[in-house]
């Protein structure tokens, strides 16, 4: 059984890497599937492809050896090597720069835990359970329950992270109830925040990353 998963979009494709098997494994795989795909020769006009880790981060010489399988087709475009985790100094980072509050307990169905600032949030929150803070959250942890940033009118605030799983999602005065209709959009690497039409947008969190540390413009 192979390491790898082609999957295809408007975008390019994706290649998922089982984030439970062998490096060296994955890559002979990545290599065997351009070869078997005719991927990459000269008739083809540049293709596009982002590897995709899971719960899997690798590390620079491992992103290395991938950069140099792509390398050896010229028609081949590598656009990023993504994982649903964030490096532990990332995480560090974020804390430094914004001083934000951290939880790691659980907090159950019926608790409400209530943070003034922004919150790195490491914990688990039961269905039935509520975190707000003034801020905004950046969820490391699980939630099954309800996540407030923005608490009670900043609609700068955002939540970052791992939304899924979560019940409520609410940014200052806007509410959205997640349902199987829009389930799909709450998952793993994404952050919510408010639109120019007020109301809760959803995106990949990479496209957060350039403004993550620029100073908010919080309203009074």
């Amino acid at each position: 059984m192979s390491s790898i998963t082609l999957k295809g979009s408007k975008e390019g494709f994706s290649v998922i890497v089982d984030d439970s098997a062998d490096f060296d494994e994955a890559i002979s795989d990545l290599k065997n599937m351009i070869v078997e795909q005719t991927i990459g020769t000269d008739e083809d006009d540049v293709i596009r492809f982002a590897i995709k880790t899971g719960n899997r981060l690798f590390d620079k010489e491992q992103i290395k050896k991938i950069k140099s399988v792509f390398g050896k087709y010229p028609q081949i475009e590598l656009t990023s090597v993504d994982a649903d985790v964030q490096p532990k100094s990332e995480a560090a980072q974020i804390i430094e720069d914004n001083k934000v509050n951290i939880e790691t307990g659980i907090v159950r169905s019926g608790q409400k835990k209530d943070f003034k600032g922004d919150l790195l949030f490491l914990g688990t929150l039961h269905e039935g359970a509520q975190i707000t803070t003034t801020g905004s959250i950046y969820i490391l942890g699980e939630v099954h329950g309800i996540v407030h940033a923005g608490f009670p009118d900043d609609t700068s605030a955002a939540i970052l992270g791992n939304l899924e799983g979560a019940t409520q999602v609410r940014i200052a005065d806007v509410v959205e109830i997640v349902t199987e209709d829009n389930s799909d959009k709450y998952s793993n690497r994404k952050y919510a925040h408010i639109d120019d039409l007020h109301s809760i947008s959803v995106d990949d969190i990479q496209n957060f990353k350039e403004s993550i540390n620029e100073p908010r413009k919080r309203n009074d």
